[in-house]
């Protein structure tokens, strides 16, 4: 795969050591995962691993991944979804289901020092990924399980997909208590929250294990990880016991709470602080704000959304998005133009990020690789490799973990 030069947007420099001599590898260099997942959530933690430059084998079954074939240049076998989930992992696949195919799963599970995988529980148990037969395959790996709901009760082998998360953990409902009806995040917010969640596990278990020398089980429930992830904010005054008010935090849910058009386009305004709302009131010269029963303080302001939003709205709109800027910045009164979609991987800012990775795909053409965006100072980033294509790299899984059919 060659790497093409990004665009127009200049490259960003990268910390470097004092001493290059002490500079090590990536930073998960090492680390050998085994991924048996499927569609995005399993293979987004994977793929947050390999960027982090664990070794990824991903065993496929028969056919591959689904997400390898769902939306765009999915006809070629590798759709954007795939060729950016699946980089620089290894390919194989494995009929788990296939006693024939039994020996190199096993070898597999034995060679690995994580497992991570969003098969239901019933199938875990029938391809022998349930944690018993693993731990007594290897007493040292980390198993990692995902699906829709905990493994540890009735509803373990639910069917779930992301919508269905959303639904069932509160996270559809937040809509509801904003514009009057449920909806769906535009992205698929809970595969890649509990994606993230996953790595999140795997790296305390890791560091659990290294002190102990013993493996470990965690299951990421995804219901309970939404739940989670929606009440940290919006389970509002029911925190309380008895309860002291209703759910939901009101500088959020409400409908005006939205970035405000400017002469030349959307931006967001926020005096958050009292110190950045008095300076924005010198900028509008509106004094009387300071004083005004809604506005007074950040407690104010919160409870009272809609009337701090007209005052943004009204002075995003009779400004360009640079007199905004220029005229807020001075003060350190946080504010952004809306960085649309499209224009990221150029962005003066955004597309000097050393996350991109401008690629060549051997089927598909010259593509952007969206990988991840930390910075290790010691540790370089390693390399982005074309997804393999659906068991490609077969000799080299079983010469990695030493087996021979």
């Amino acid at each position: 795969m060659r790497i093409l030069p990004v665009n127009n947007a200049p490259t960003r420099s990268t910390p470097e050591t004092s001493d290059q001599s002490a500079s090590s590898g990536p930073v998960l260099d090492g680390l050998k995962v085994l991924e048996m997942g499927t569609v995005i959530m399993a293979p987004y933690a994977g793929k947050i691993l390999t960027d982090l430059g664990a070794t990824v084998i991903k065993a496929e079954q028969p056919g591959g991944d689904i997400g390898r074939r769902i939306g765009l240049g999915g006809g070629s076998g590798d759709s954007v979804l795939s060729m950016n989930l699946n980089a620089s992992k290894h390919s194989i696949e494995i009929d788990a289901g296939d006693e024939s195919d039994q020996p190199a799963l096993e070898h597999l599970l034995s060679w690995s020092d994580v497992i991570i995988t969003n098969l239901l529980p019933r199938r875990r148990r029938r391809y022998g990924l349930n944690w018993e037969n693993v731990h007594r395959l290897n007493p040292r790996a980390i198993l990692c399980t995902a699906q829709g709901f905990s493994s540890h009760t009735d509803r373990g082998d639910r069917p779930a997909y992301d919508d269905i998360i959303q639904a069932g953990s509160g996270v559809a409902d937040t809509y509801r208590l904003r514009d009057g009806r449920p909806s769906y995040s535009p992205y698929v917010v809970a595969d890649k929250v509990c994606g993230m969640t996953m790595v999140q596990a795997v790296l305390a278990a890791l560091f659990k294990t290294q002190a102990s020398g013993k493996g470990t089980w965690v299951d990421v429930p995804m219901v309970e990880t939404m739940a989670a992830f929606t009440l940290v904010e919006h389970l509002g005054g029911q925190t309380y016991s008895p309860p002291r008010g209703d759910v939901g935090w009101s500088r959020v849910l409400s409908p005006e709470h939205r970035p405000h058009q400017a002469l030349d386009g959307y931006m967001c305004v926020m005096p958050y602080t009292d110190k950045n709302w008095s300076d924005f009131c010198k900028i509008i010269d509106r004094p009387d704000y300071l004083n005004h029963p809604d506005l007074l303080s950040n407690q104010a302001r919160t409870r009272n959304p809609r009337v701090y939003e007209s005052v943004l709205a009204e002075y995003a709109a009779t400004r360009t998005c640079t007199q905004i800027r220029e005229e807020c910045e001075p003060y350190s009164i946080p504010v952004q133009k809306v960085m649309r979609v499209e224009d990221i991987p150029t962005d003066e800012y955004l597309g000097a990020s050393s996350m991109f990775s401008r690629a060549s795909h051997s089927k598909e053409g010259d593509f952007v690789h969206v990988g991840s965006p930390l910075t290790f100072v010691d540790h370089p980033r390693p390399p982005v490799k074309e997804t393999s294509a659906i068991d490609a790299d077969r000799a080299e899984v079983f010469k990695m973990i030493g087996y021979s059919n």
